[in-house]
């Protein structure tokens, strides 16, 4: 289904729709879109309303144009527009991955409009988490036997990149040298090929996966218009870690123990810094507990929420 959200065509599913208690899922990626939530939307969906999206220049969603600003702020004002159109007085979210920032991010900006937050294998600080993917892929990159490589995967786990964007690119670039699909997608109780059965990519196109390159370029972009310059943009490059201490509302934060993006360093930083957190820990899994270990997922998820 689409609906128009500050003018642009979003794609979104809808599950559940007799309940009450709504759920919003925030992909990650940038740009990897809700295709792989689909399985477990469905299963929550026996006791809450979930809804499901593509952000804005992602997948289905309409394309962000080359001459157009994005941000995390513009992306944010969408989903509370969205909750408006909706007639939702208030929701749940839950953000994965780079989806955690936003959900960071929305809470702080609206917080009369969210129930309660789940932050599931969440990256609040991208450059941290990069670096421990580095250190991750460490010995499947030296099996390579490749001196470019390992110079690579050294230089991320080392470098100060002092803010600056150029680590992403490092981080991205050292991704397409590994070449075990497990390894690259995080994954560690499932294979990569049952990760894949998981999504219906029937009818996506080519056209439509490229998508997420532009997406994710106009996140790293500078506001372009002279008062936007002016003034200081949220960036995906920034730590969300101390916005959390500002929230109150009841915080799930799930982890995989064999995730390499939720590093330790921002798990401690959670658990001892912010407020009415509640931590679960999925002893089987990588990057993605809600395929690996879904039907403990699904449970997590409808306790925390109902409770």
């Amino acid at each position: 289904m689409f609906t128009t959200i500050l003018g642009k065509q979003i794609y979104y599913e809808l599950y559940g729709a007799e309940h009450g208690n709504t759920l919003l899922y925030l992909h990650g990626g940038p740009g990897a879109s809700c295709l792989d939530f689909v399985n477990q939307a469905k299963a929550l969906s026996r006791k809450i309303r979930v809804i499901i999206l593509d952000q804005l220049g992602v997948l289905r969603s309409e394309t962000i144009a080359e001459d157009e600003d994005y941000s995390m702020e513009y992306q944010v004002e969408m989903f509370e527009e969205m909750r408006k159109a909706f007639g939702i007085e208030k929701w749940s979210i839950l953000g994965h991955s780079y989806g955690g920032m936003l959900a960071v991010l929305y809470v702080s900006r609206y917080p009369d409009s969210i129930n309660k937050m789940i932050l599931d294998c969440p990256s609040l600080l991208f450059e941290d988490s990069a670096k421990s993917v580095a250190e991750y892929l460490s010995g499947h990159i030296a099996s390579h036997n490749s001196r470019a490589e390992s110079e690579l995967c050294e230089k991320l786990k080392t470098t100060d990149y002092q803010g600056g964007k150029e680590f992403v690119y490092d981080l991205l670039e050292l991704l397409n040298c590994c070449t075990d699909m497990q390894l690259r997608n995080y994954l560690h109780g499932v294979s990569y090929e049952e990760y894949q059965k998981c999504m219906d990519t029937s009818e996506i196109t080519d056209e439509m996966w490229t998508k997420g390159e532009r997406h994710l370029v106009k996140l790293l972009e500078e506001p372009s218009m002279q008062k936007e310059a002016q003034m200081k943009r949220i960036s995906m490059l920034d730590n969300f870690m101390p916005m959390l201490q500002k929230i109150t509302l009841p915080i799930l934060l799930l982890n995989g123990r064999f995730d390499p993006v939720s590093t330790e360093r921002q798990i401690e930083y959670m658990k001892n810094k912010v407020q009415n957190l509640t931590q679960i820990v999925f002893m089987n899994s990588g990057h993605f507990p809600r395929i690996e270990e879904a039907e403990k997922y699904t449970n997590a998820v409808l306790e925390f929420l109902e409770n």
